[in-house]
């Protein structure tokens, strides 16, 4: 009898086991689906400045690296980024569109790629410029976790290096113009001296 109802109790375990499987297992079109609804929650919480829908898909083995290279491993980490991003510059605006390849879908994890199209606008002007990134998500029962995520820019090409670029041209030009008119007084000043001093008669005691 003990037999019977321990072979029971295995049988159940099992087909609870098999029914929670079933119930997990999507096909690859129903987990794009997925994958594109995080893309409109992560577009929307960048563009609000609001955060917080982001922090459903963070867990404790979360890491990434933002495209100014700050690393982060929490949702807190992330937010405390953000939020000094805003301090830094009071009133900016910032915009994001990303445009994603589509995921590569490994078991339970989804490695998704692409670029995304982001706008700045501070008290300095207005930049725009692309980037690139790359996440790794994890399907859990209890829904998408990024495991890992990492976002690059090119570092030379971009509107934010131009425009200090030629502010640097702007500011070293005029300080150019400022020391080579001054150097052109004091020569100026010099050479009218030296005029001065030889057409003065000489006297003999």
């Amino acid at each position: 009898m003990k037999i019977h109802r321990l072979l029971t109790c295995v049988r159940l375990a099992f087909f609870s086991a098999l029914l929670l499987t079933t119930s997990f297992a999507a096909t690859p079109d129903e987990l794009h689906n997925e994958l594109r609804a995080l893309k409109a929650t992560y577009e929307k919480a960048i563009n609000s400045g609001d955060l917080a829908p982001l922090e459903t898909i963070f867990d404790a083995g979360t890491t990434g690296v933002t495209v100014d290279n700050q690393t982060f491993r929490s949702f807190a980490e992330l937010k405390a980024i953000f939020e000094r991003f805003q301090k830094q510059f009071p009133g900016v605006v910032y915009r994001i569109e990303l445009k994603p390849d589509l995921s590569l879908l490994e078991g339970d994890l989804a490695i998704a790629t692409g670029t995304a199209d982001e706008y700045v606008k501070t008290a300095a002007g207005e930049f725009t410029y692309s980037s690139a990134f790359t996440a790794v998500l994890r399907r859990t029962p209890g829904g998408w976790k990024l495991v890992r995520s990492q976002v690059t820019m090119d570092p030379f090409r971009n509107s934010i290096v131009l425009f200090f670029e030629q502010k640097a041209k702007v500011t070293y030009g005029l300080l150019g113009a400022a020391l080579g008119g001054l150097l052109g007084f004091f020569v100026g000043r010099s050479r009218a001296k030296k005029r001065a001093t030889d057409a003065r008669p000489v006297t003999n005691g």
